[in-house]
């Protein structure tokens, strides 16, 4: 144990003492190990002063393997083999493949390495079966942090995992593009809003949110979207969800052009909440989320200089408080010019 100055470098470390509020009441009890809320606690009531703490190791995040890594990989088989069934008209894979990916759900819930998963290179064949599950997998992940219960979670990811099906009766050699589509192509990858449902209603026993959607994830809140634009401006709110997690992930591994880093996808992310685009009260907190998954690591400035994350605000995540090389801090919700770069 030591007498430690309160700063956000405590974060991770375990309270070696009691800490009361001037009329006696326990705010932090001895052995809790302190996170950022407990950090600025401690600031207010401990102003100037130390406390005792047992120090943690290091505050760098130690790369952890995923246990979701090998069911991931067998569910990704399947996806490819249901799918290419139904594109048959044959739906008697789906619901071995329901069941399969809720289990993956279940797991992805409570992976701290998840996203790292999900966010790995990714073989040109497989781009679609992988948005697929990754959409559903976020989706999920969505509704679990907005408080839906397990079922809706569920429907969600099932919503996710079928949203873009409709893109196995796009012509293959425009999804096998590398570079920016032309605007007639990009006219018939619109299609697959179309081709989705059309594959769905065939899907014995499947809930209607899944074919829609399947026909309205690319429509958004202020009008501007396909495939019914101006006149579905208010998507349901599942659909919006999924319409989030697609984003994300579309930028994430960016199927045509340039993928972004996580970060460049989270400001684009807020910057579509900000246009009314996305729905701001599923955008910020998903970018929590993401963030939270970034706590601790090093990155890298649009100015070039090293910092470490060290604090996410709730409701402005993609600007968190960092710490620099120096030991000085920065609050980006202060510093506009500077963004992370990676």
């Amino acid at each position: 144990m030591e007498h430690s100055e309160i700063s956000f470098d405590l974060v991770g470390s375990s309270l070696g003492e009691d800490i009361f509020s001037d009329q006696g009441i326990l705010l932090l009890k001895k052995g809790i190990t302190l996170n950022e809320t407990h950090v600025l606690l401690l600031q207010n009531y401990r102003f100037g002063q130390q406390v005792i703490v047992e120090k943690k190791g290091s505050s760098v995040k130690p790369k952890v393997k995923s246990p979701t890594k090998e069911p991931y990989e067998n569910c990704l088989s399947l996806v490819k083999d249901t799918f290419s069934h139904l594109v048959q008209m044959d739906d008697s894979k789906v619901p071995q493949l329901i069941k399969q990916f809720n289990h993956l759900v279940d797991m992805s819930m409570n992976d701290v390495s998840i996203l790292a998963l999900v966010q790995t290179e990714f073989q040109k064949q497989d781009y679609l079966y992988q948005h697929s599950m990754n959409v559903g997998i976020f989706a999920a992940i969505i509704g679990k942090k907005l408080g839906y219960t397990k079922k809706e979670c569920k429907l969600l990811a099932t919503m996710g995992l079928f949203h873009d099906i409709g893109m196995l009766q796009v012509n293959p050699s425009i999804l096998e593009k590398n570079e920016p589509l032309l605007d007639e192509e990009y006219t018939e990858v619109k299609k697959h809003t179309q081709y989705g449902p059309d594959l769905l209603r065939m899907v014995k026993g499947l809930d209607e949110l899944v074919i829609k959607a399947a026909k309205s994830h690319h429509e958004r809140v202020d009008g501007s979207g396909y495939p019914l634009g101006n006149h579905d401006k208010n998507p349901s709110y599942f659909i919006q969800i999924v319409a989030v997690a697609d984003c994300f992930n579309a930028m994430s591994m960016k199927q045509y052009g340039q993928r972004k880093t996580p970060f460049e996808s989270v400001y684009e992310l807020v910057s579509m909440a900000q246009a009314n685009q996305l729905n701001p009260a599923v955008v910020i907190p998903f970018v929590q989320y993401i963030m939270r998954q970034h706590l601790f690591e090093e990155v890298t400035l649009s100015n070039g200089q090293k910092a470490e994350i060290i604090f996410i605000h709730d409701n402005e995540p993609h600007q968190p408080l960092l710490k620099l090389d120096n030991e000085e801090y920065i609050d980006l919700r202060k510093e506009y010019s500077l963004k992370i770069s990676y």
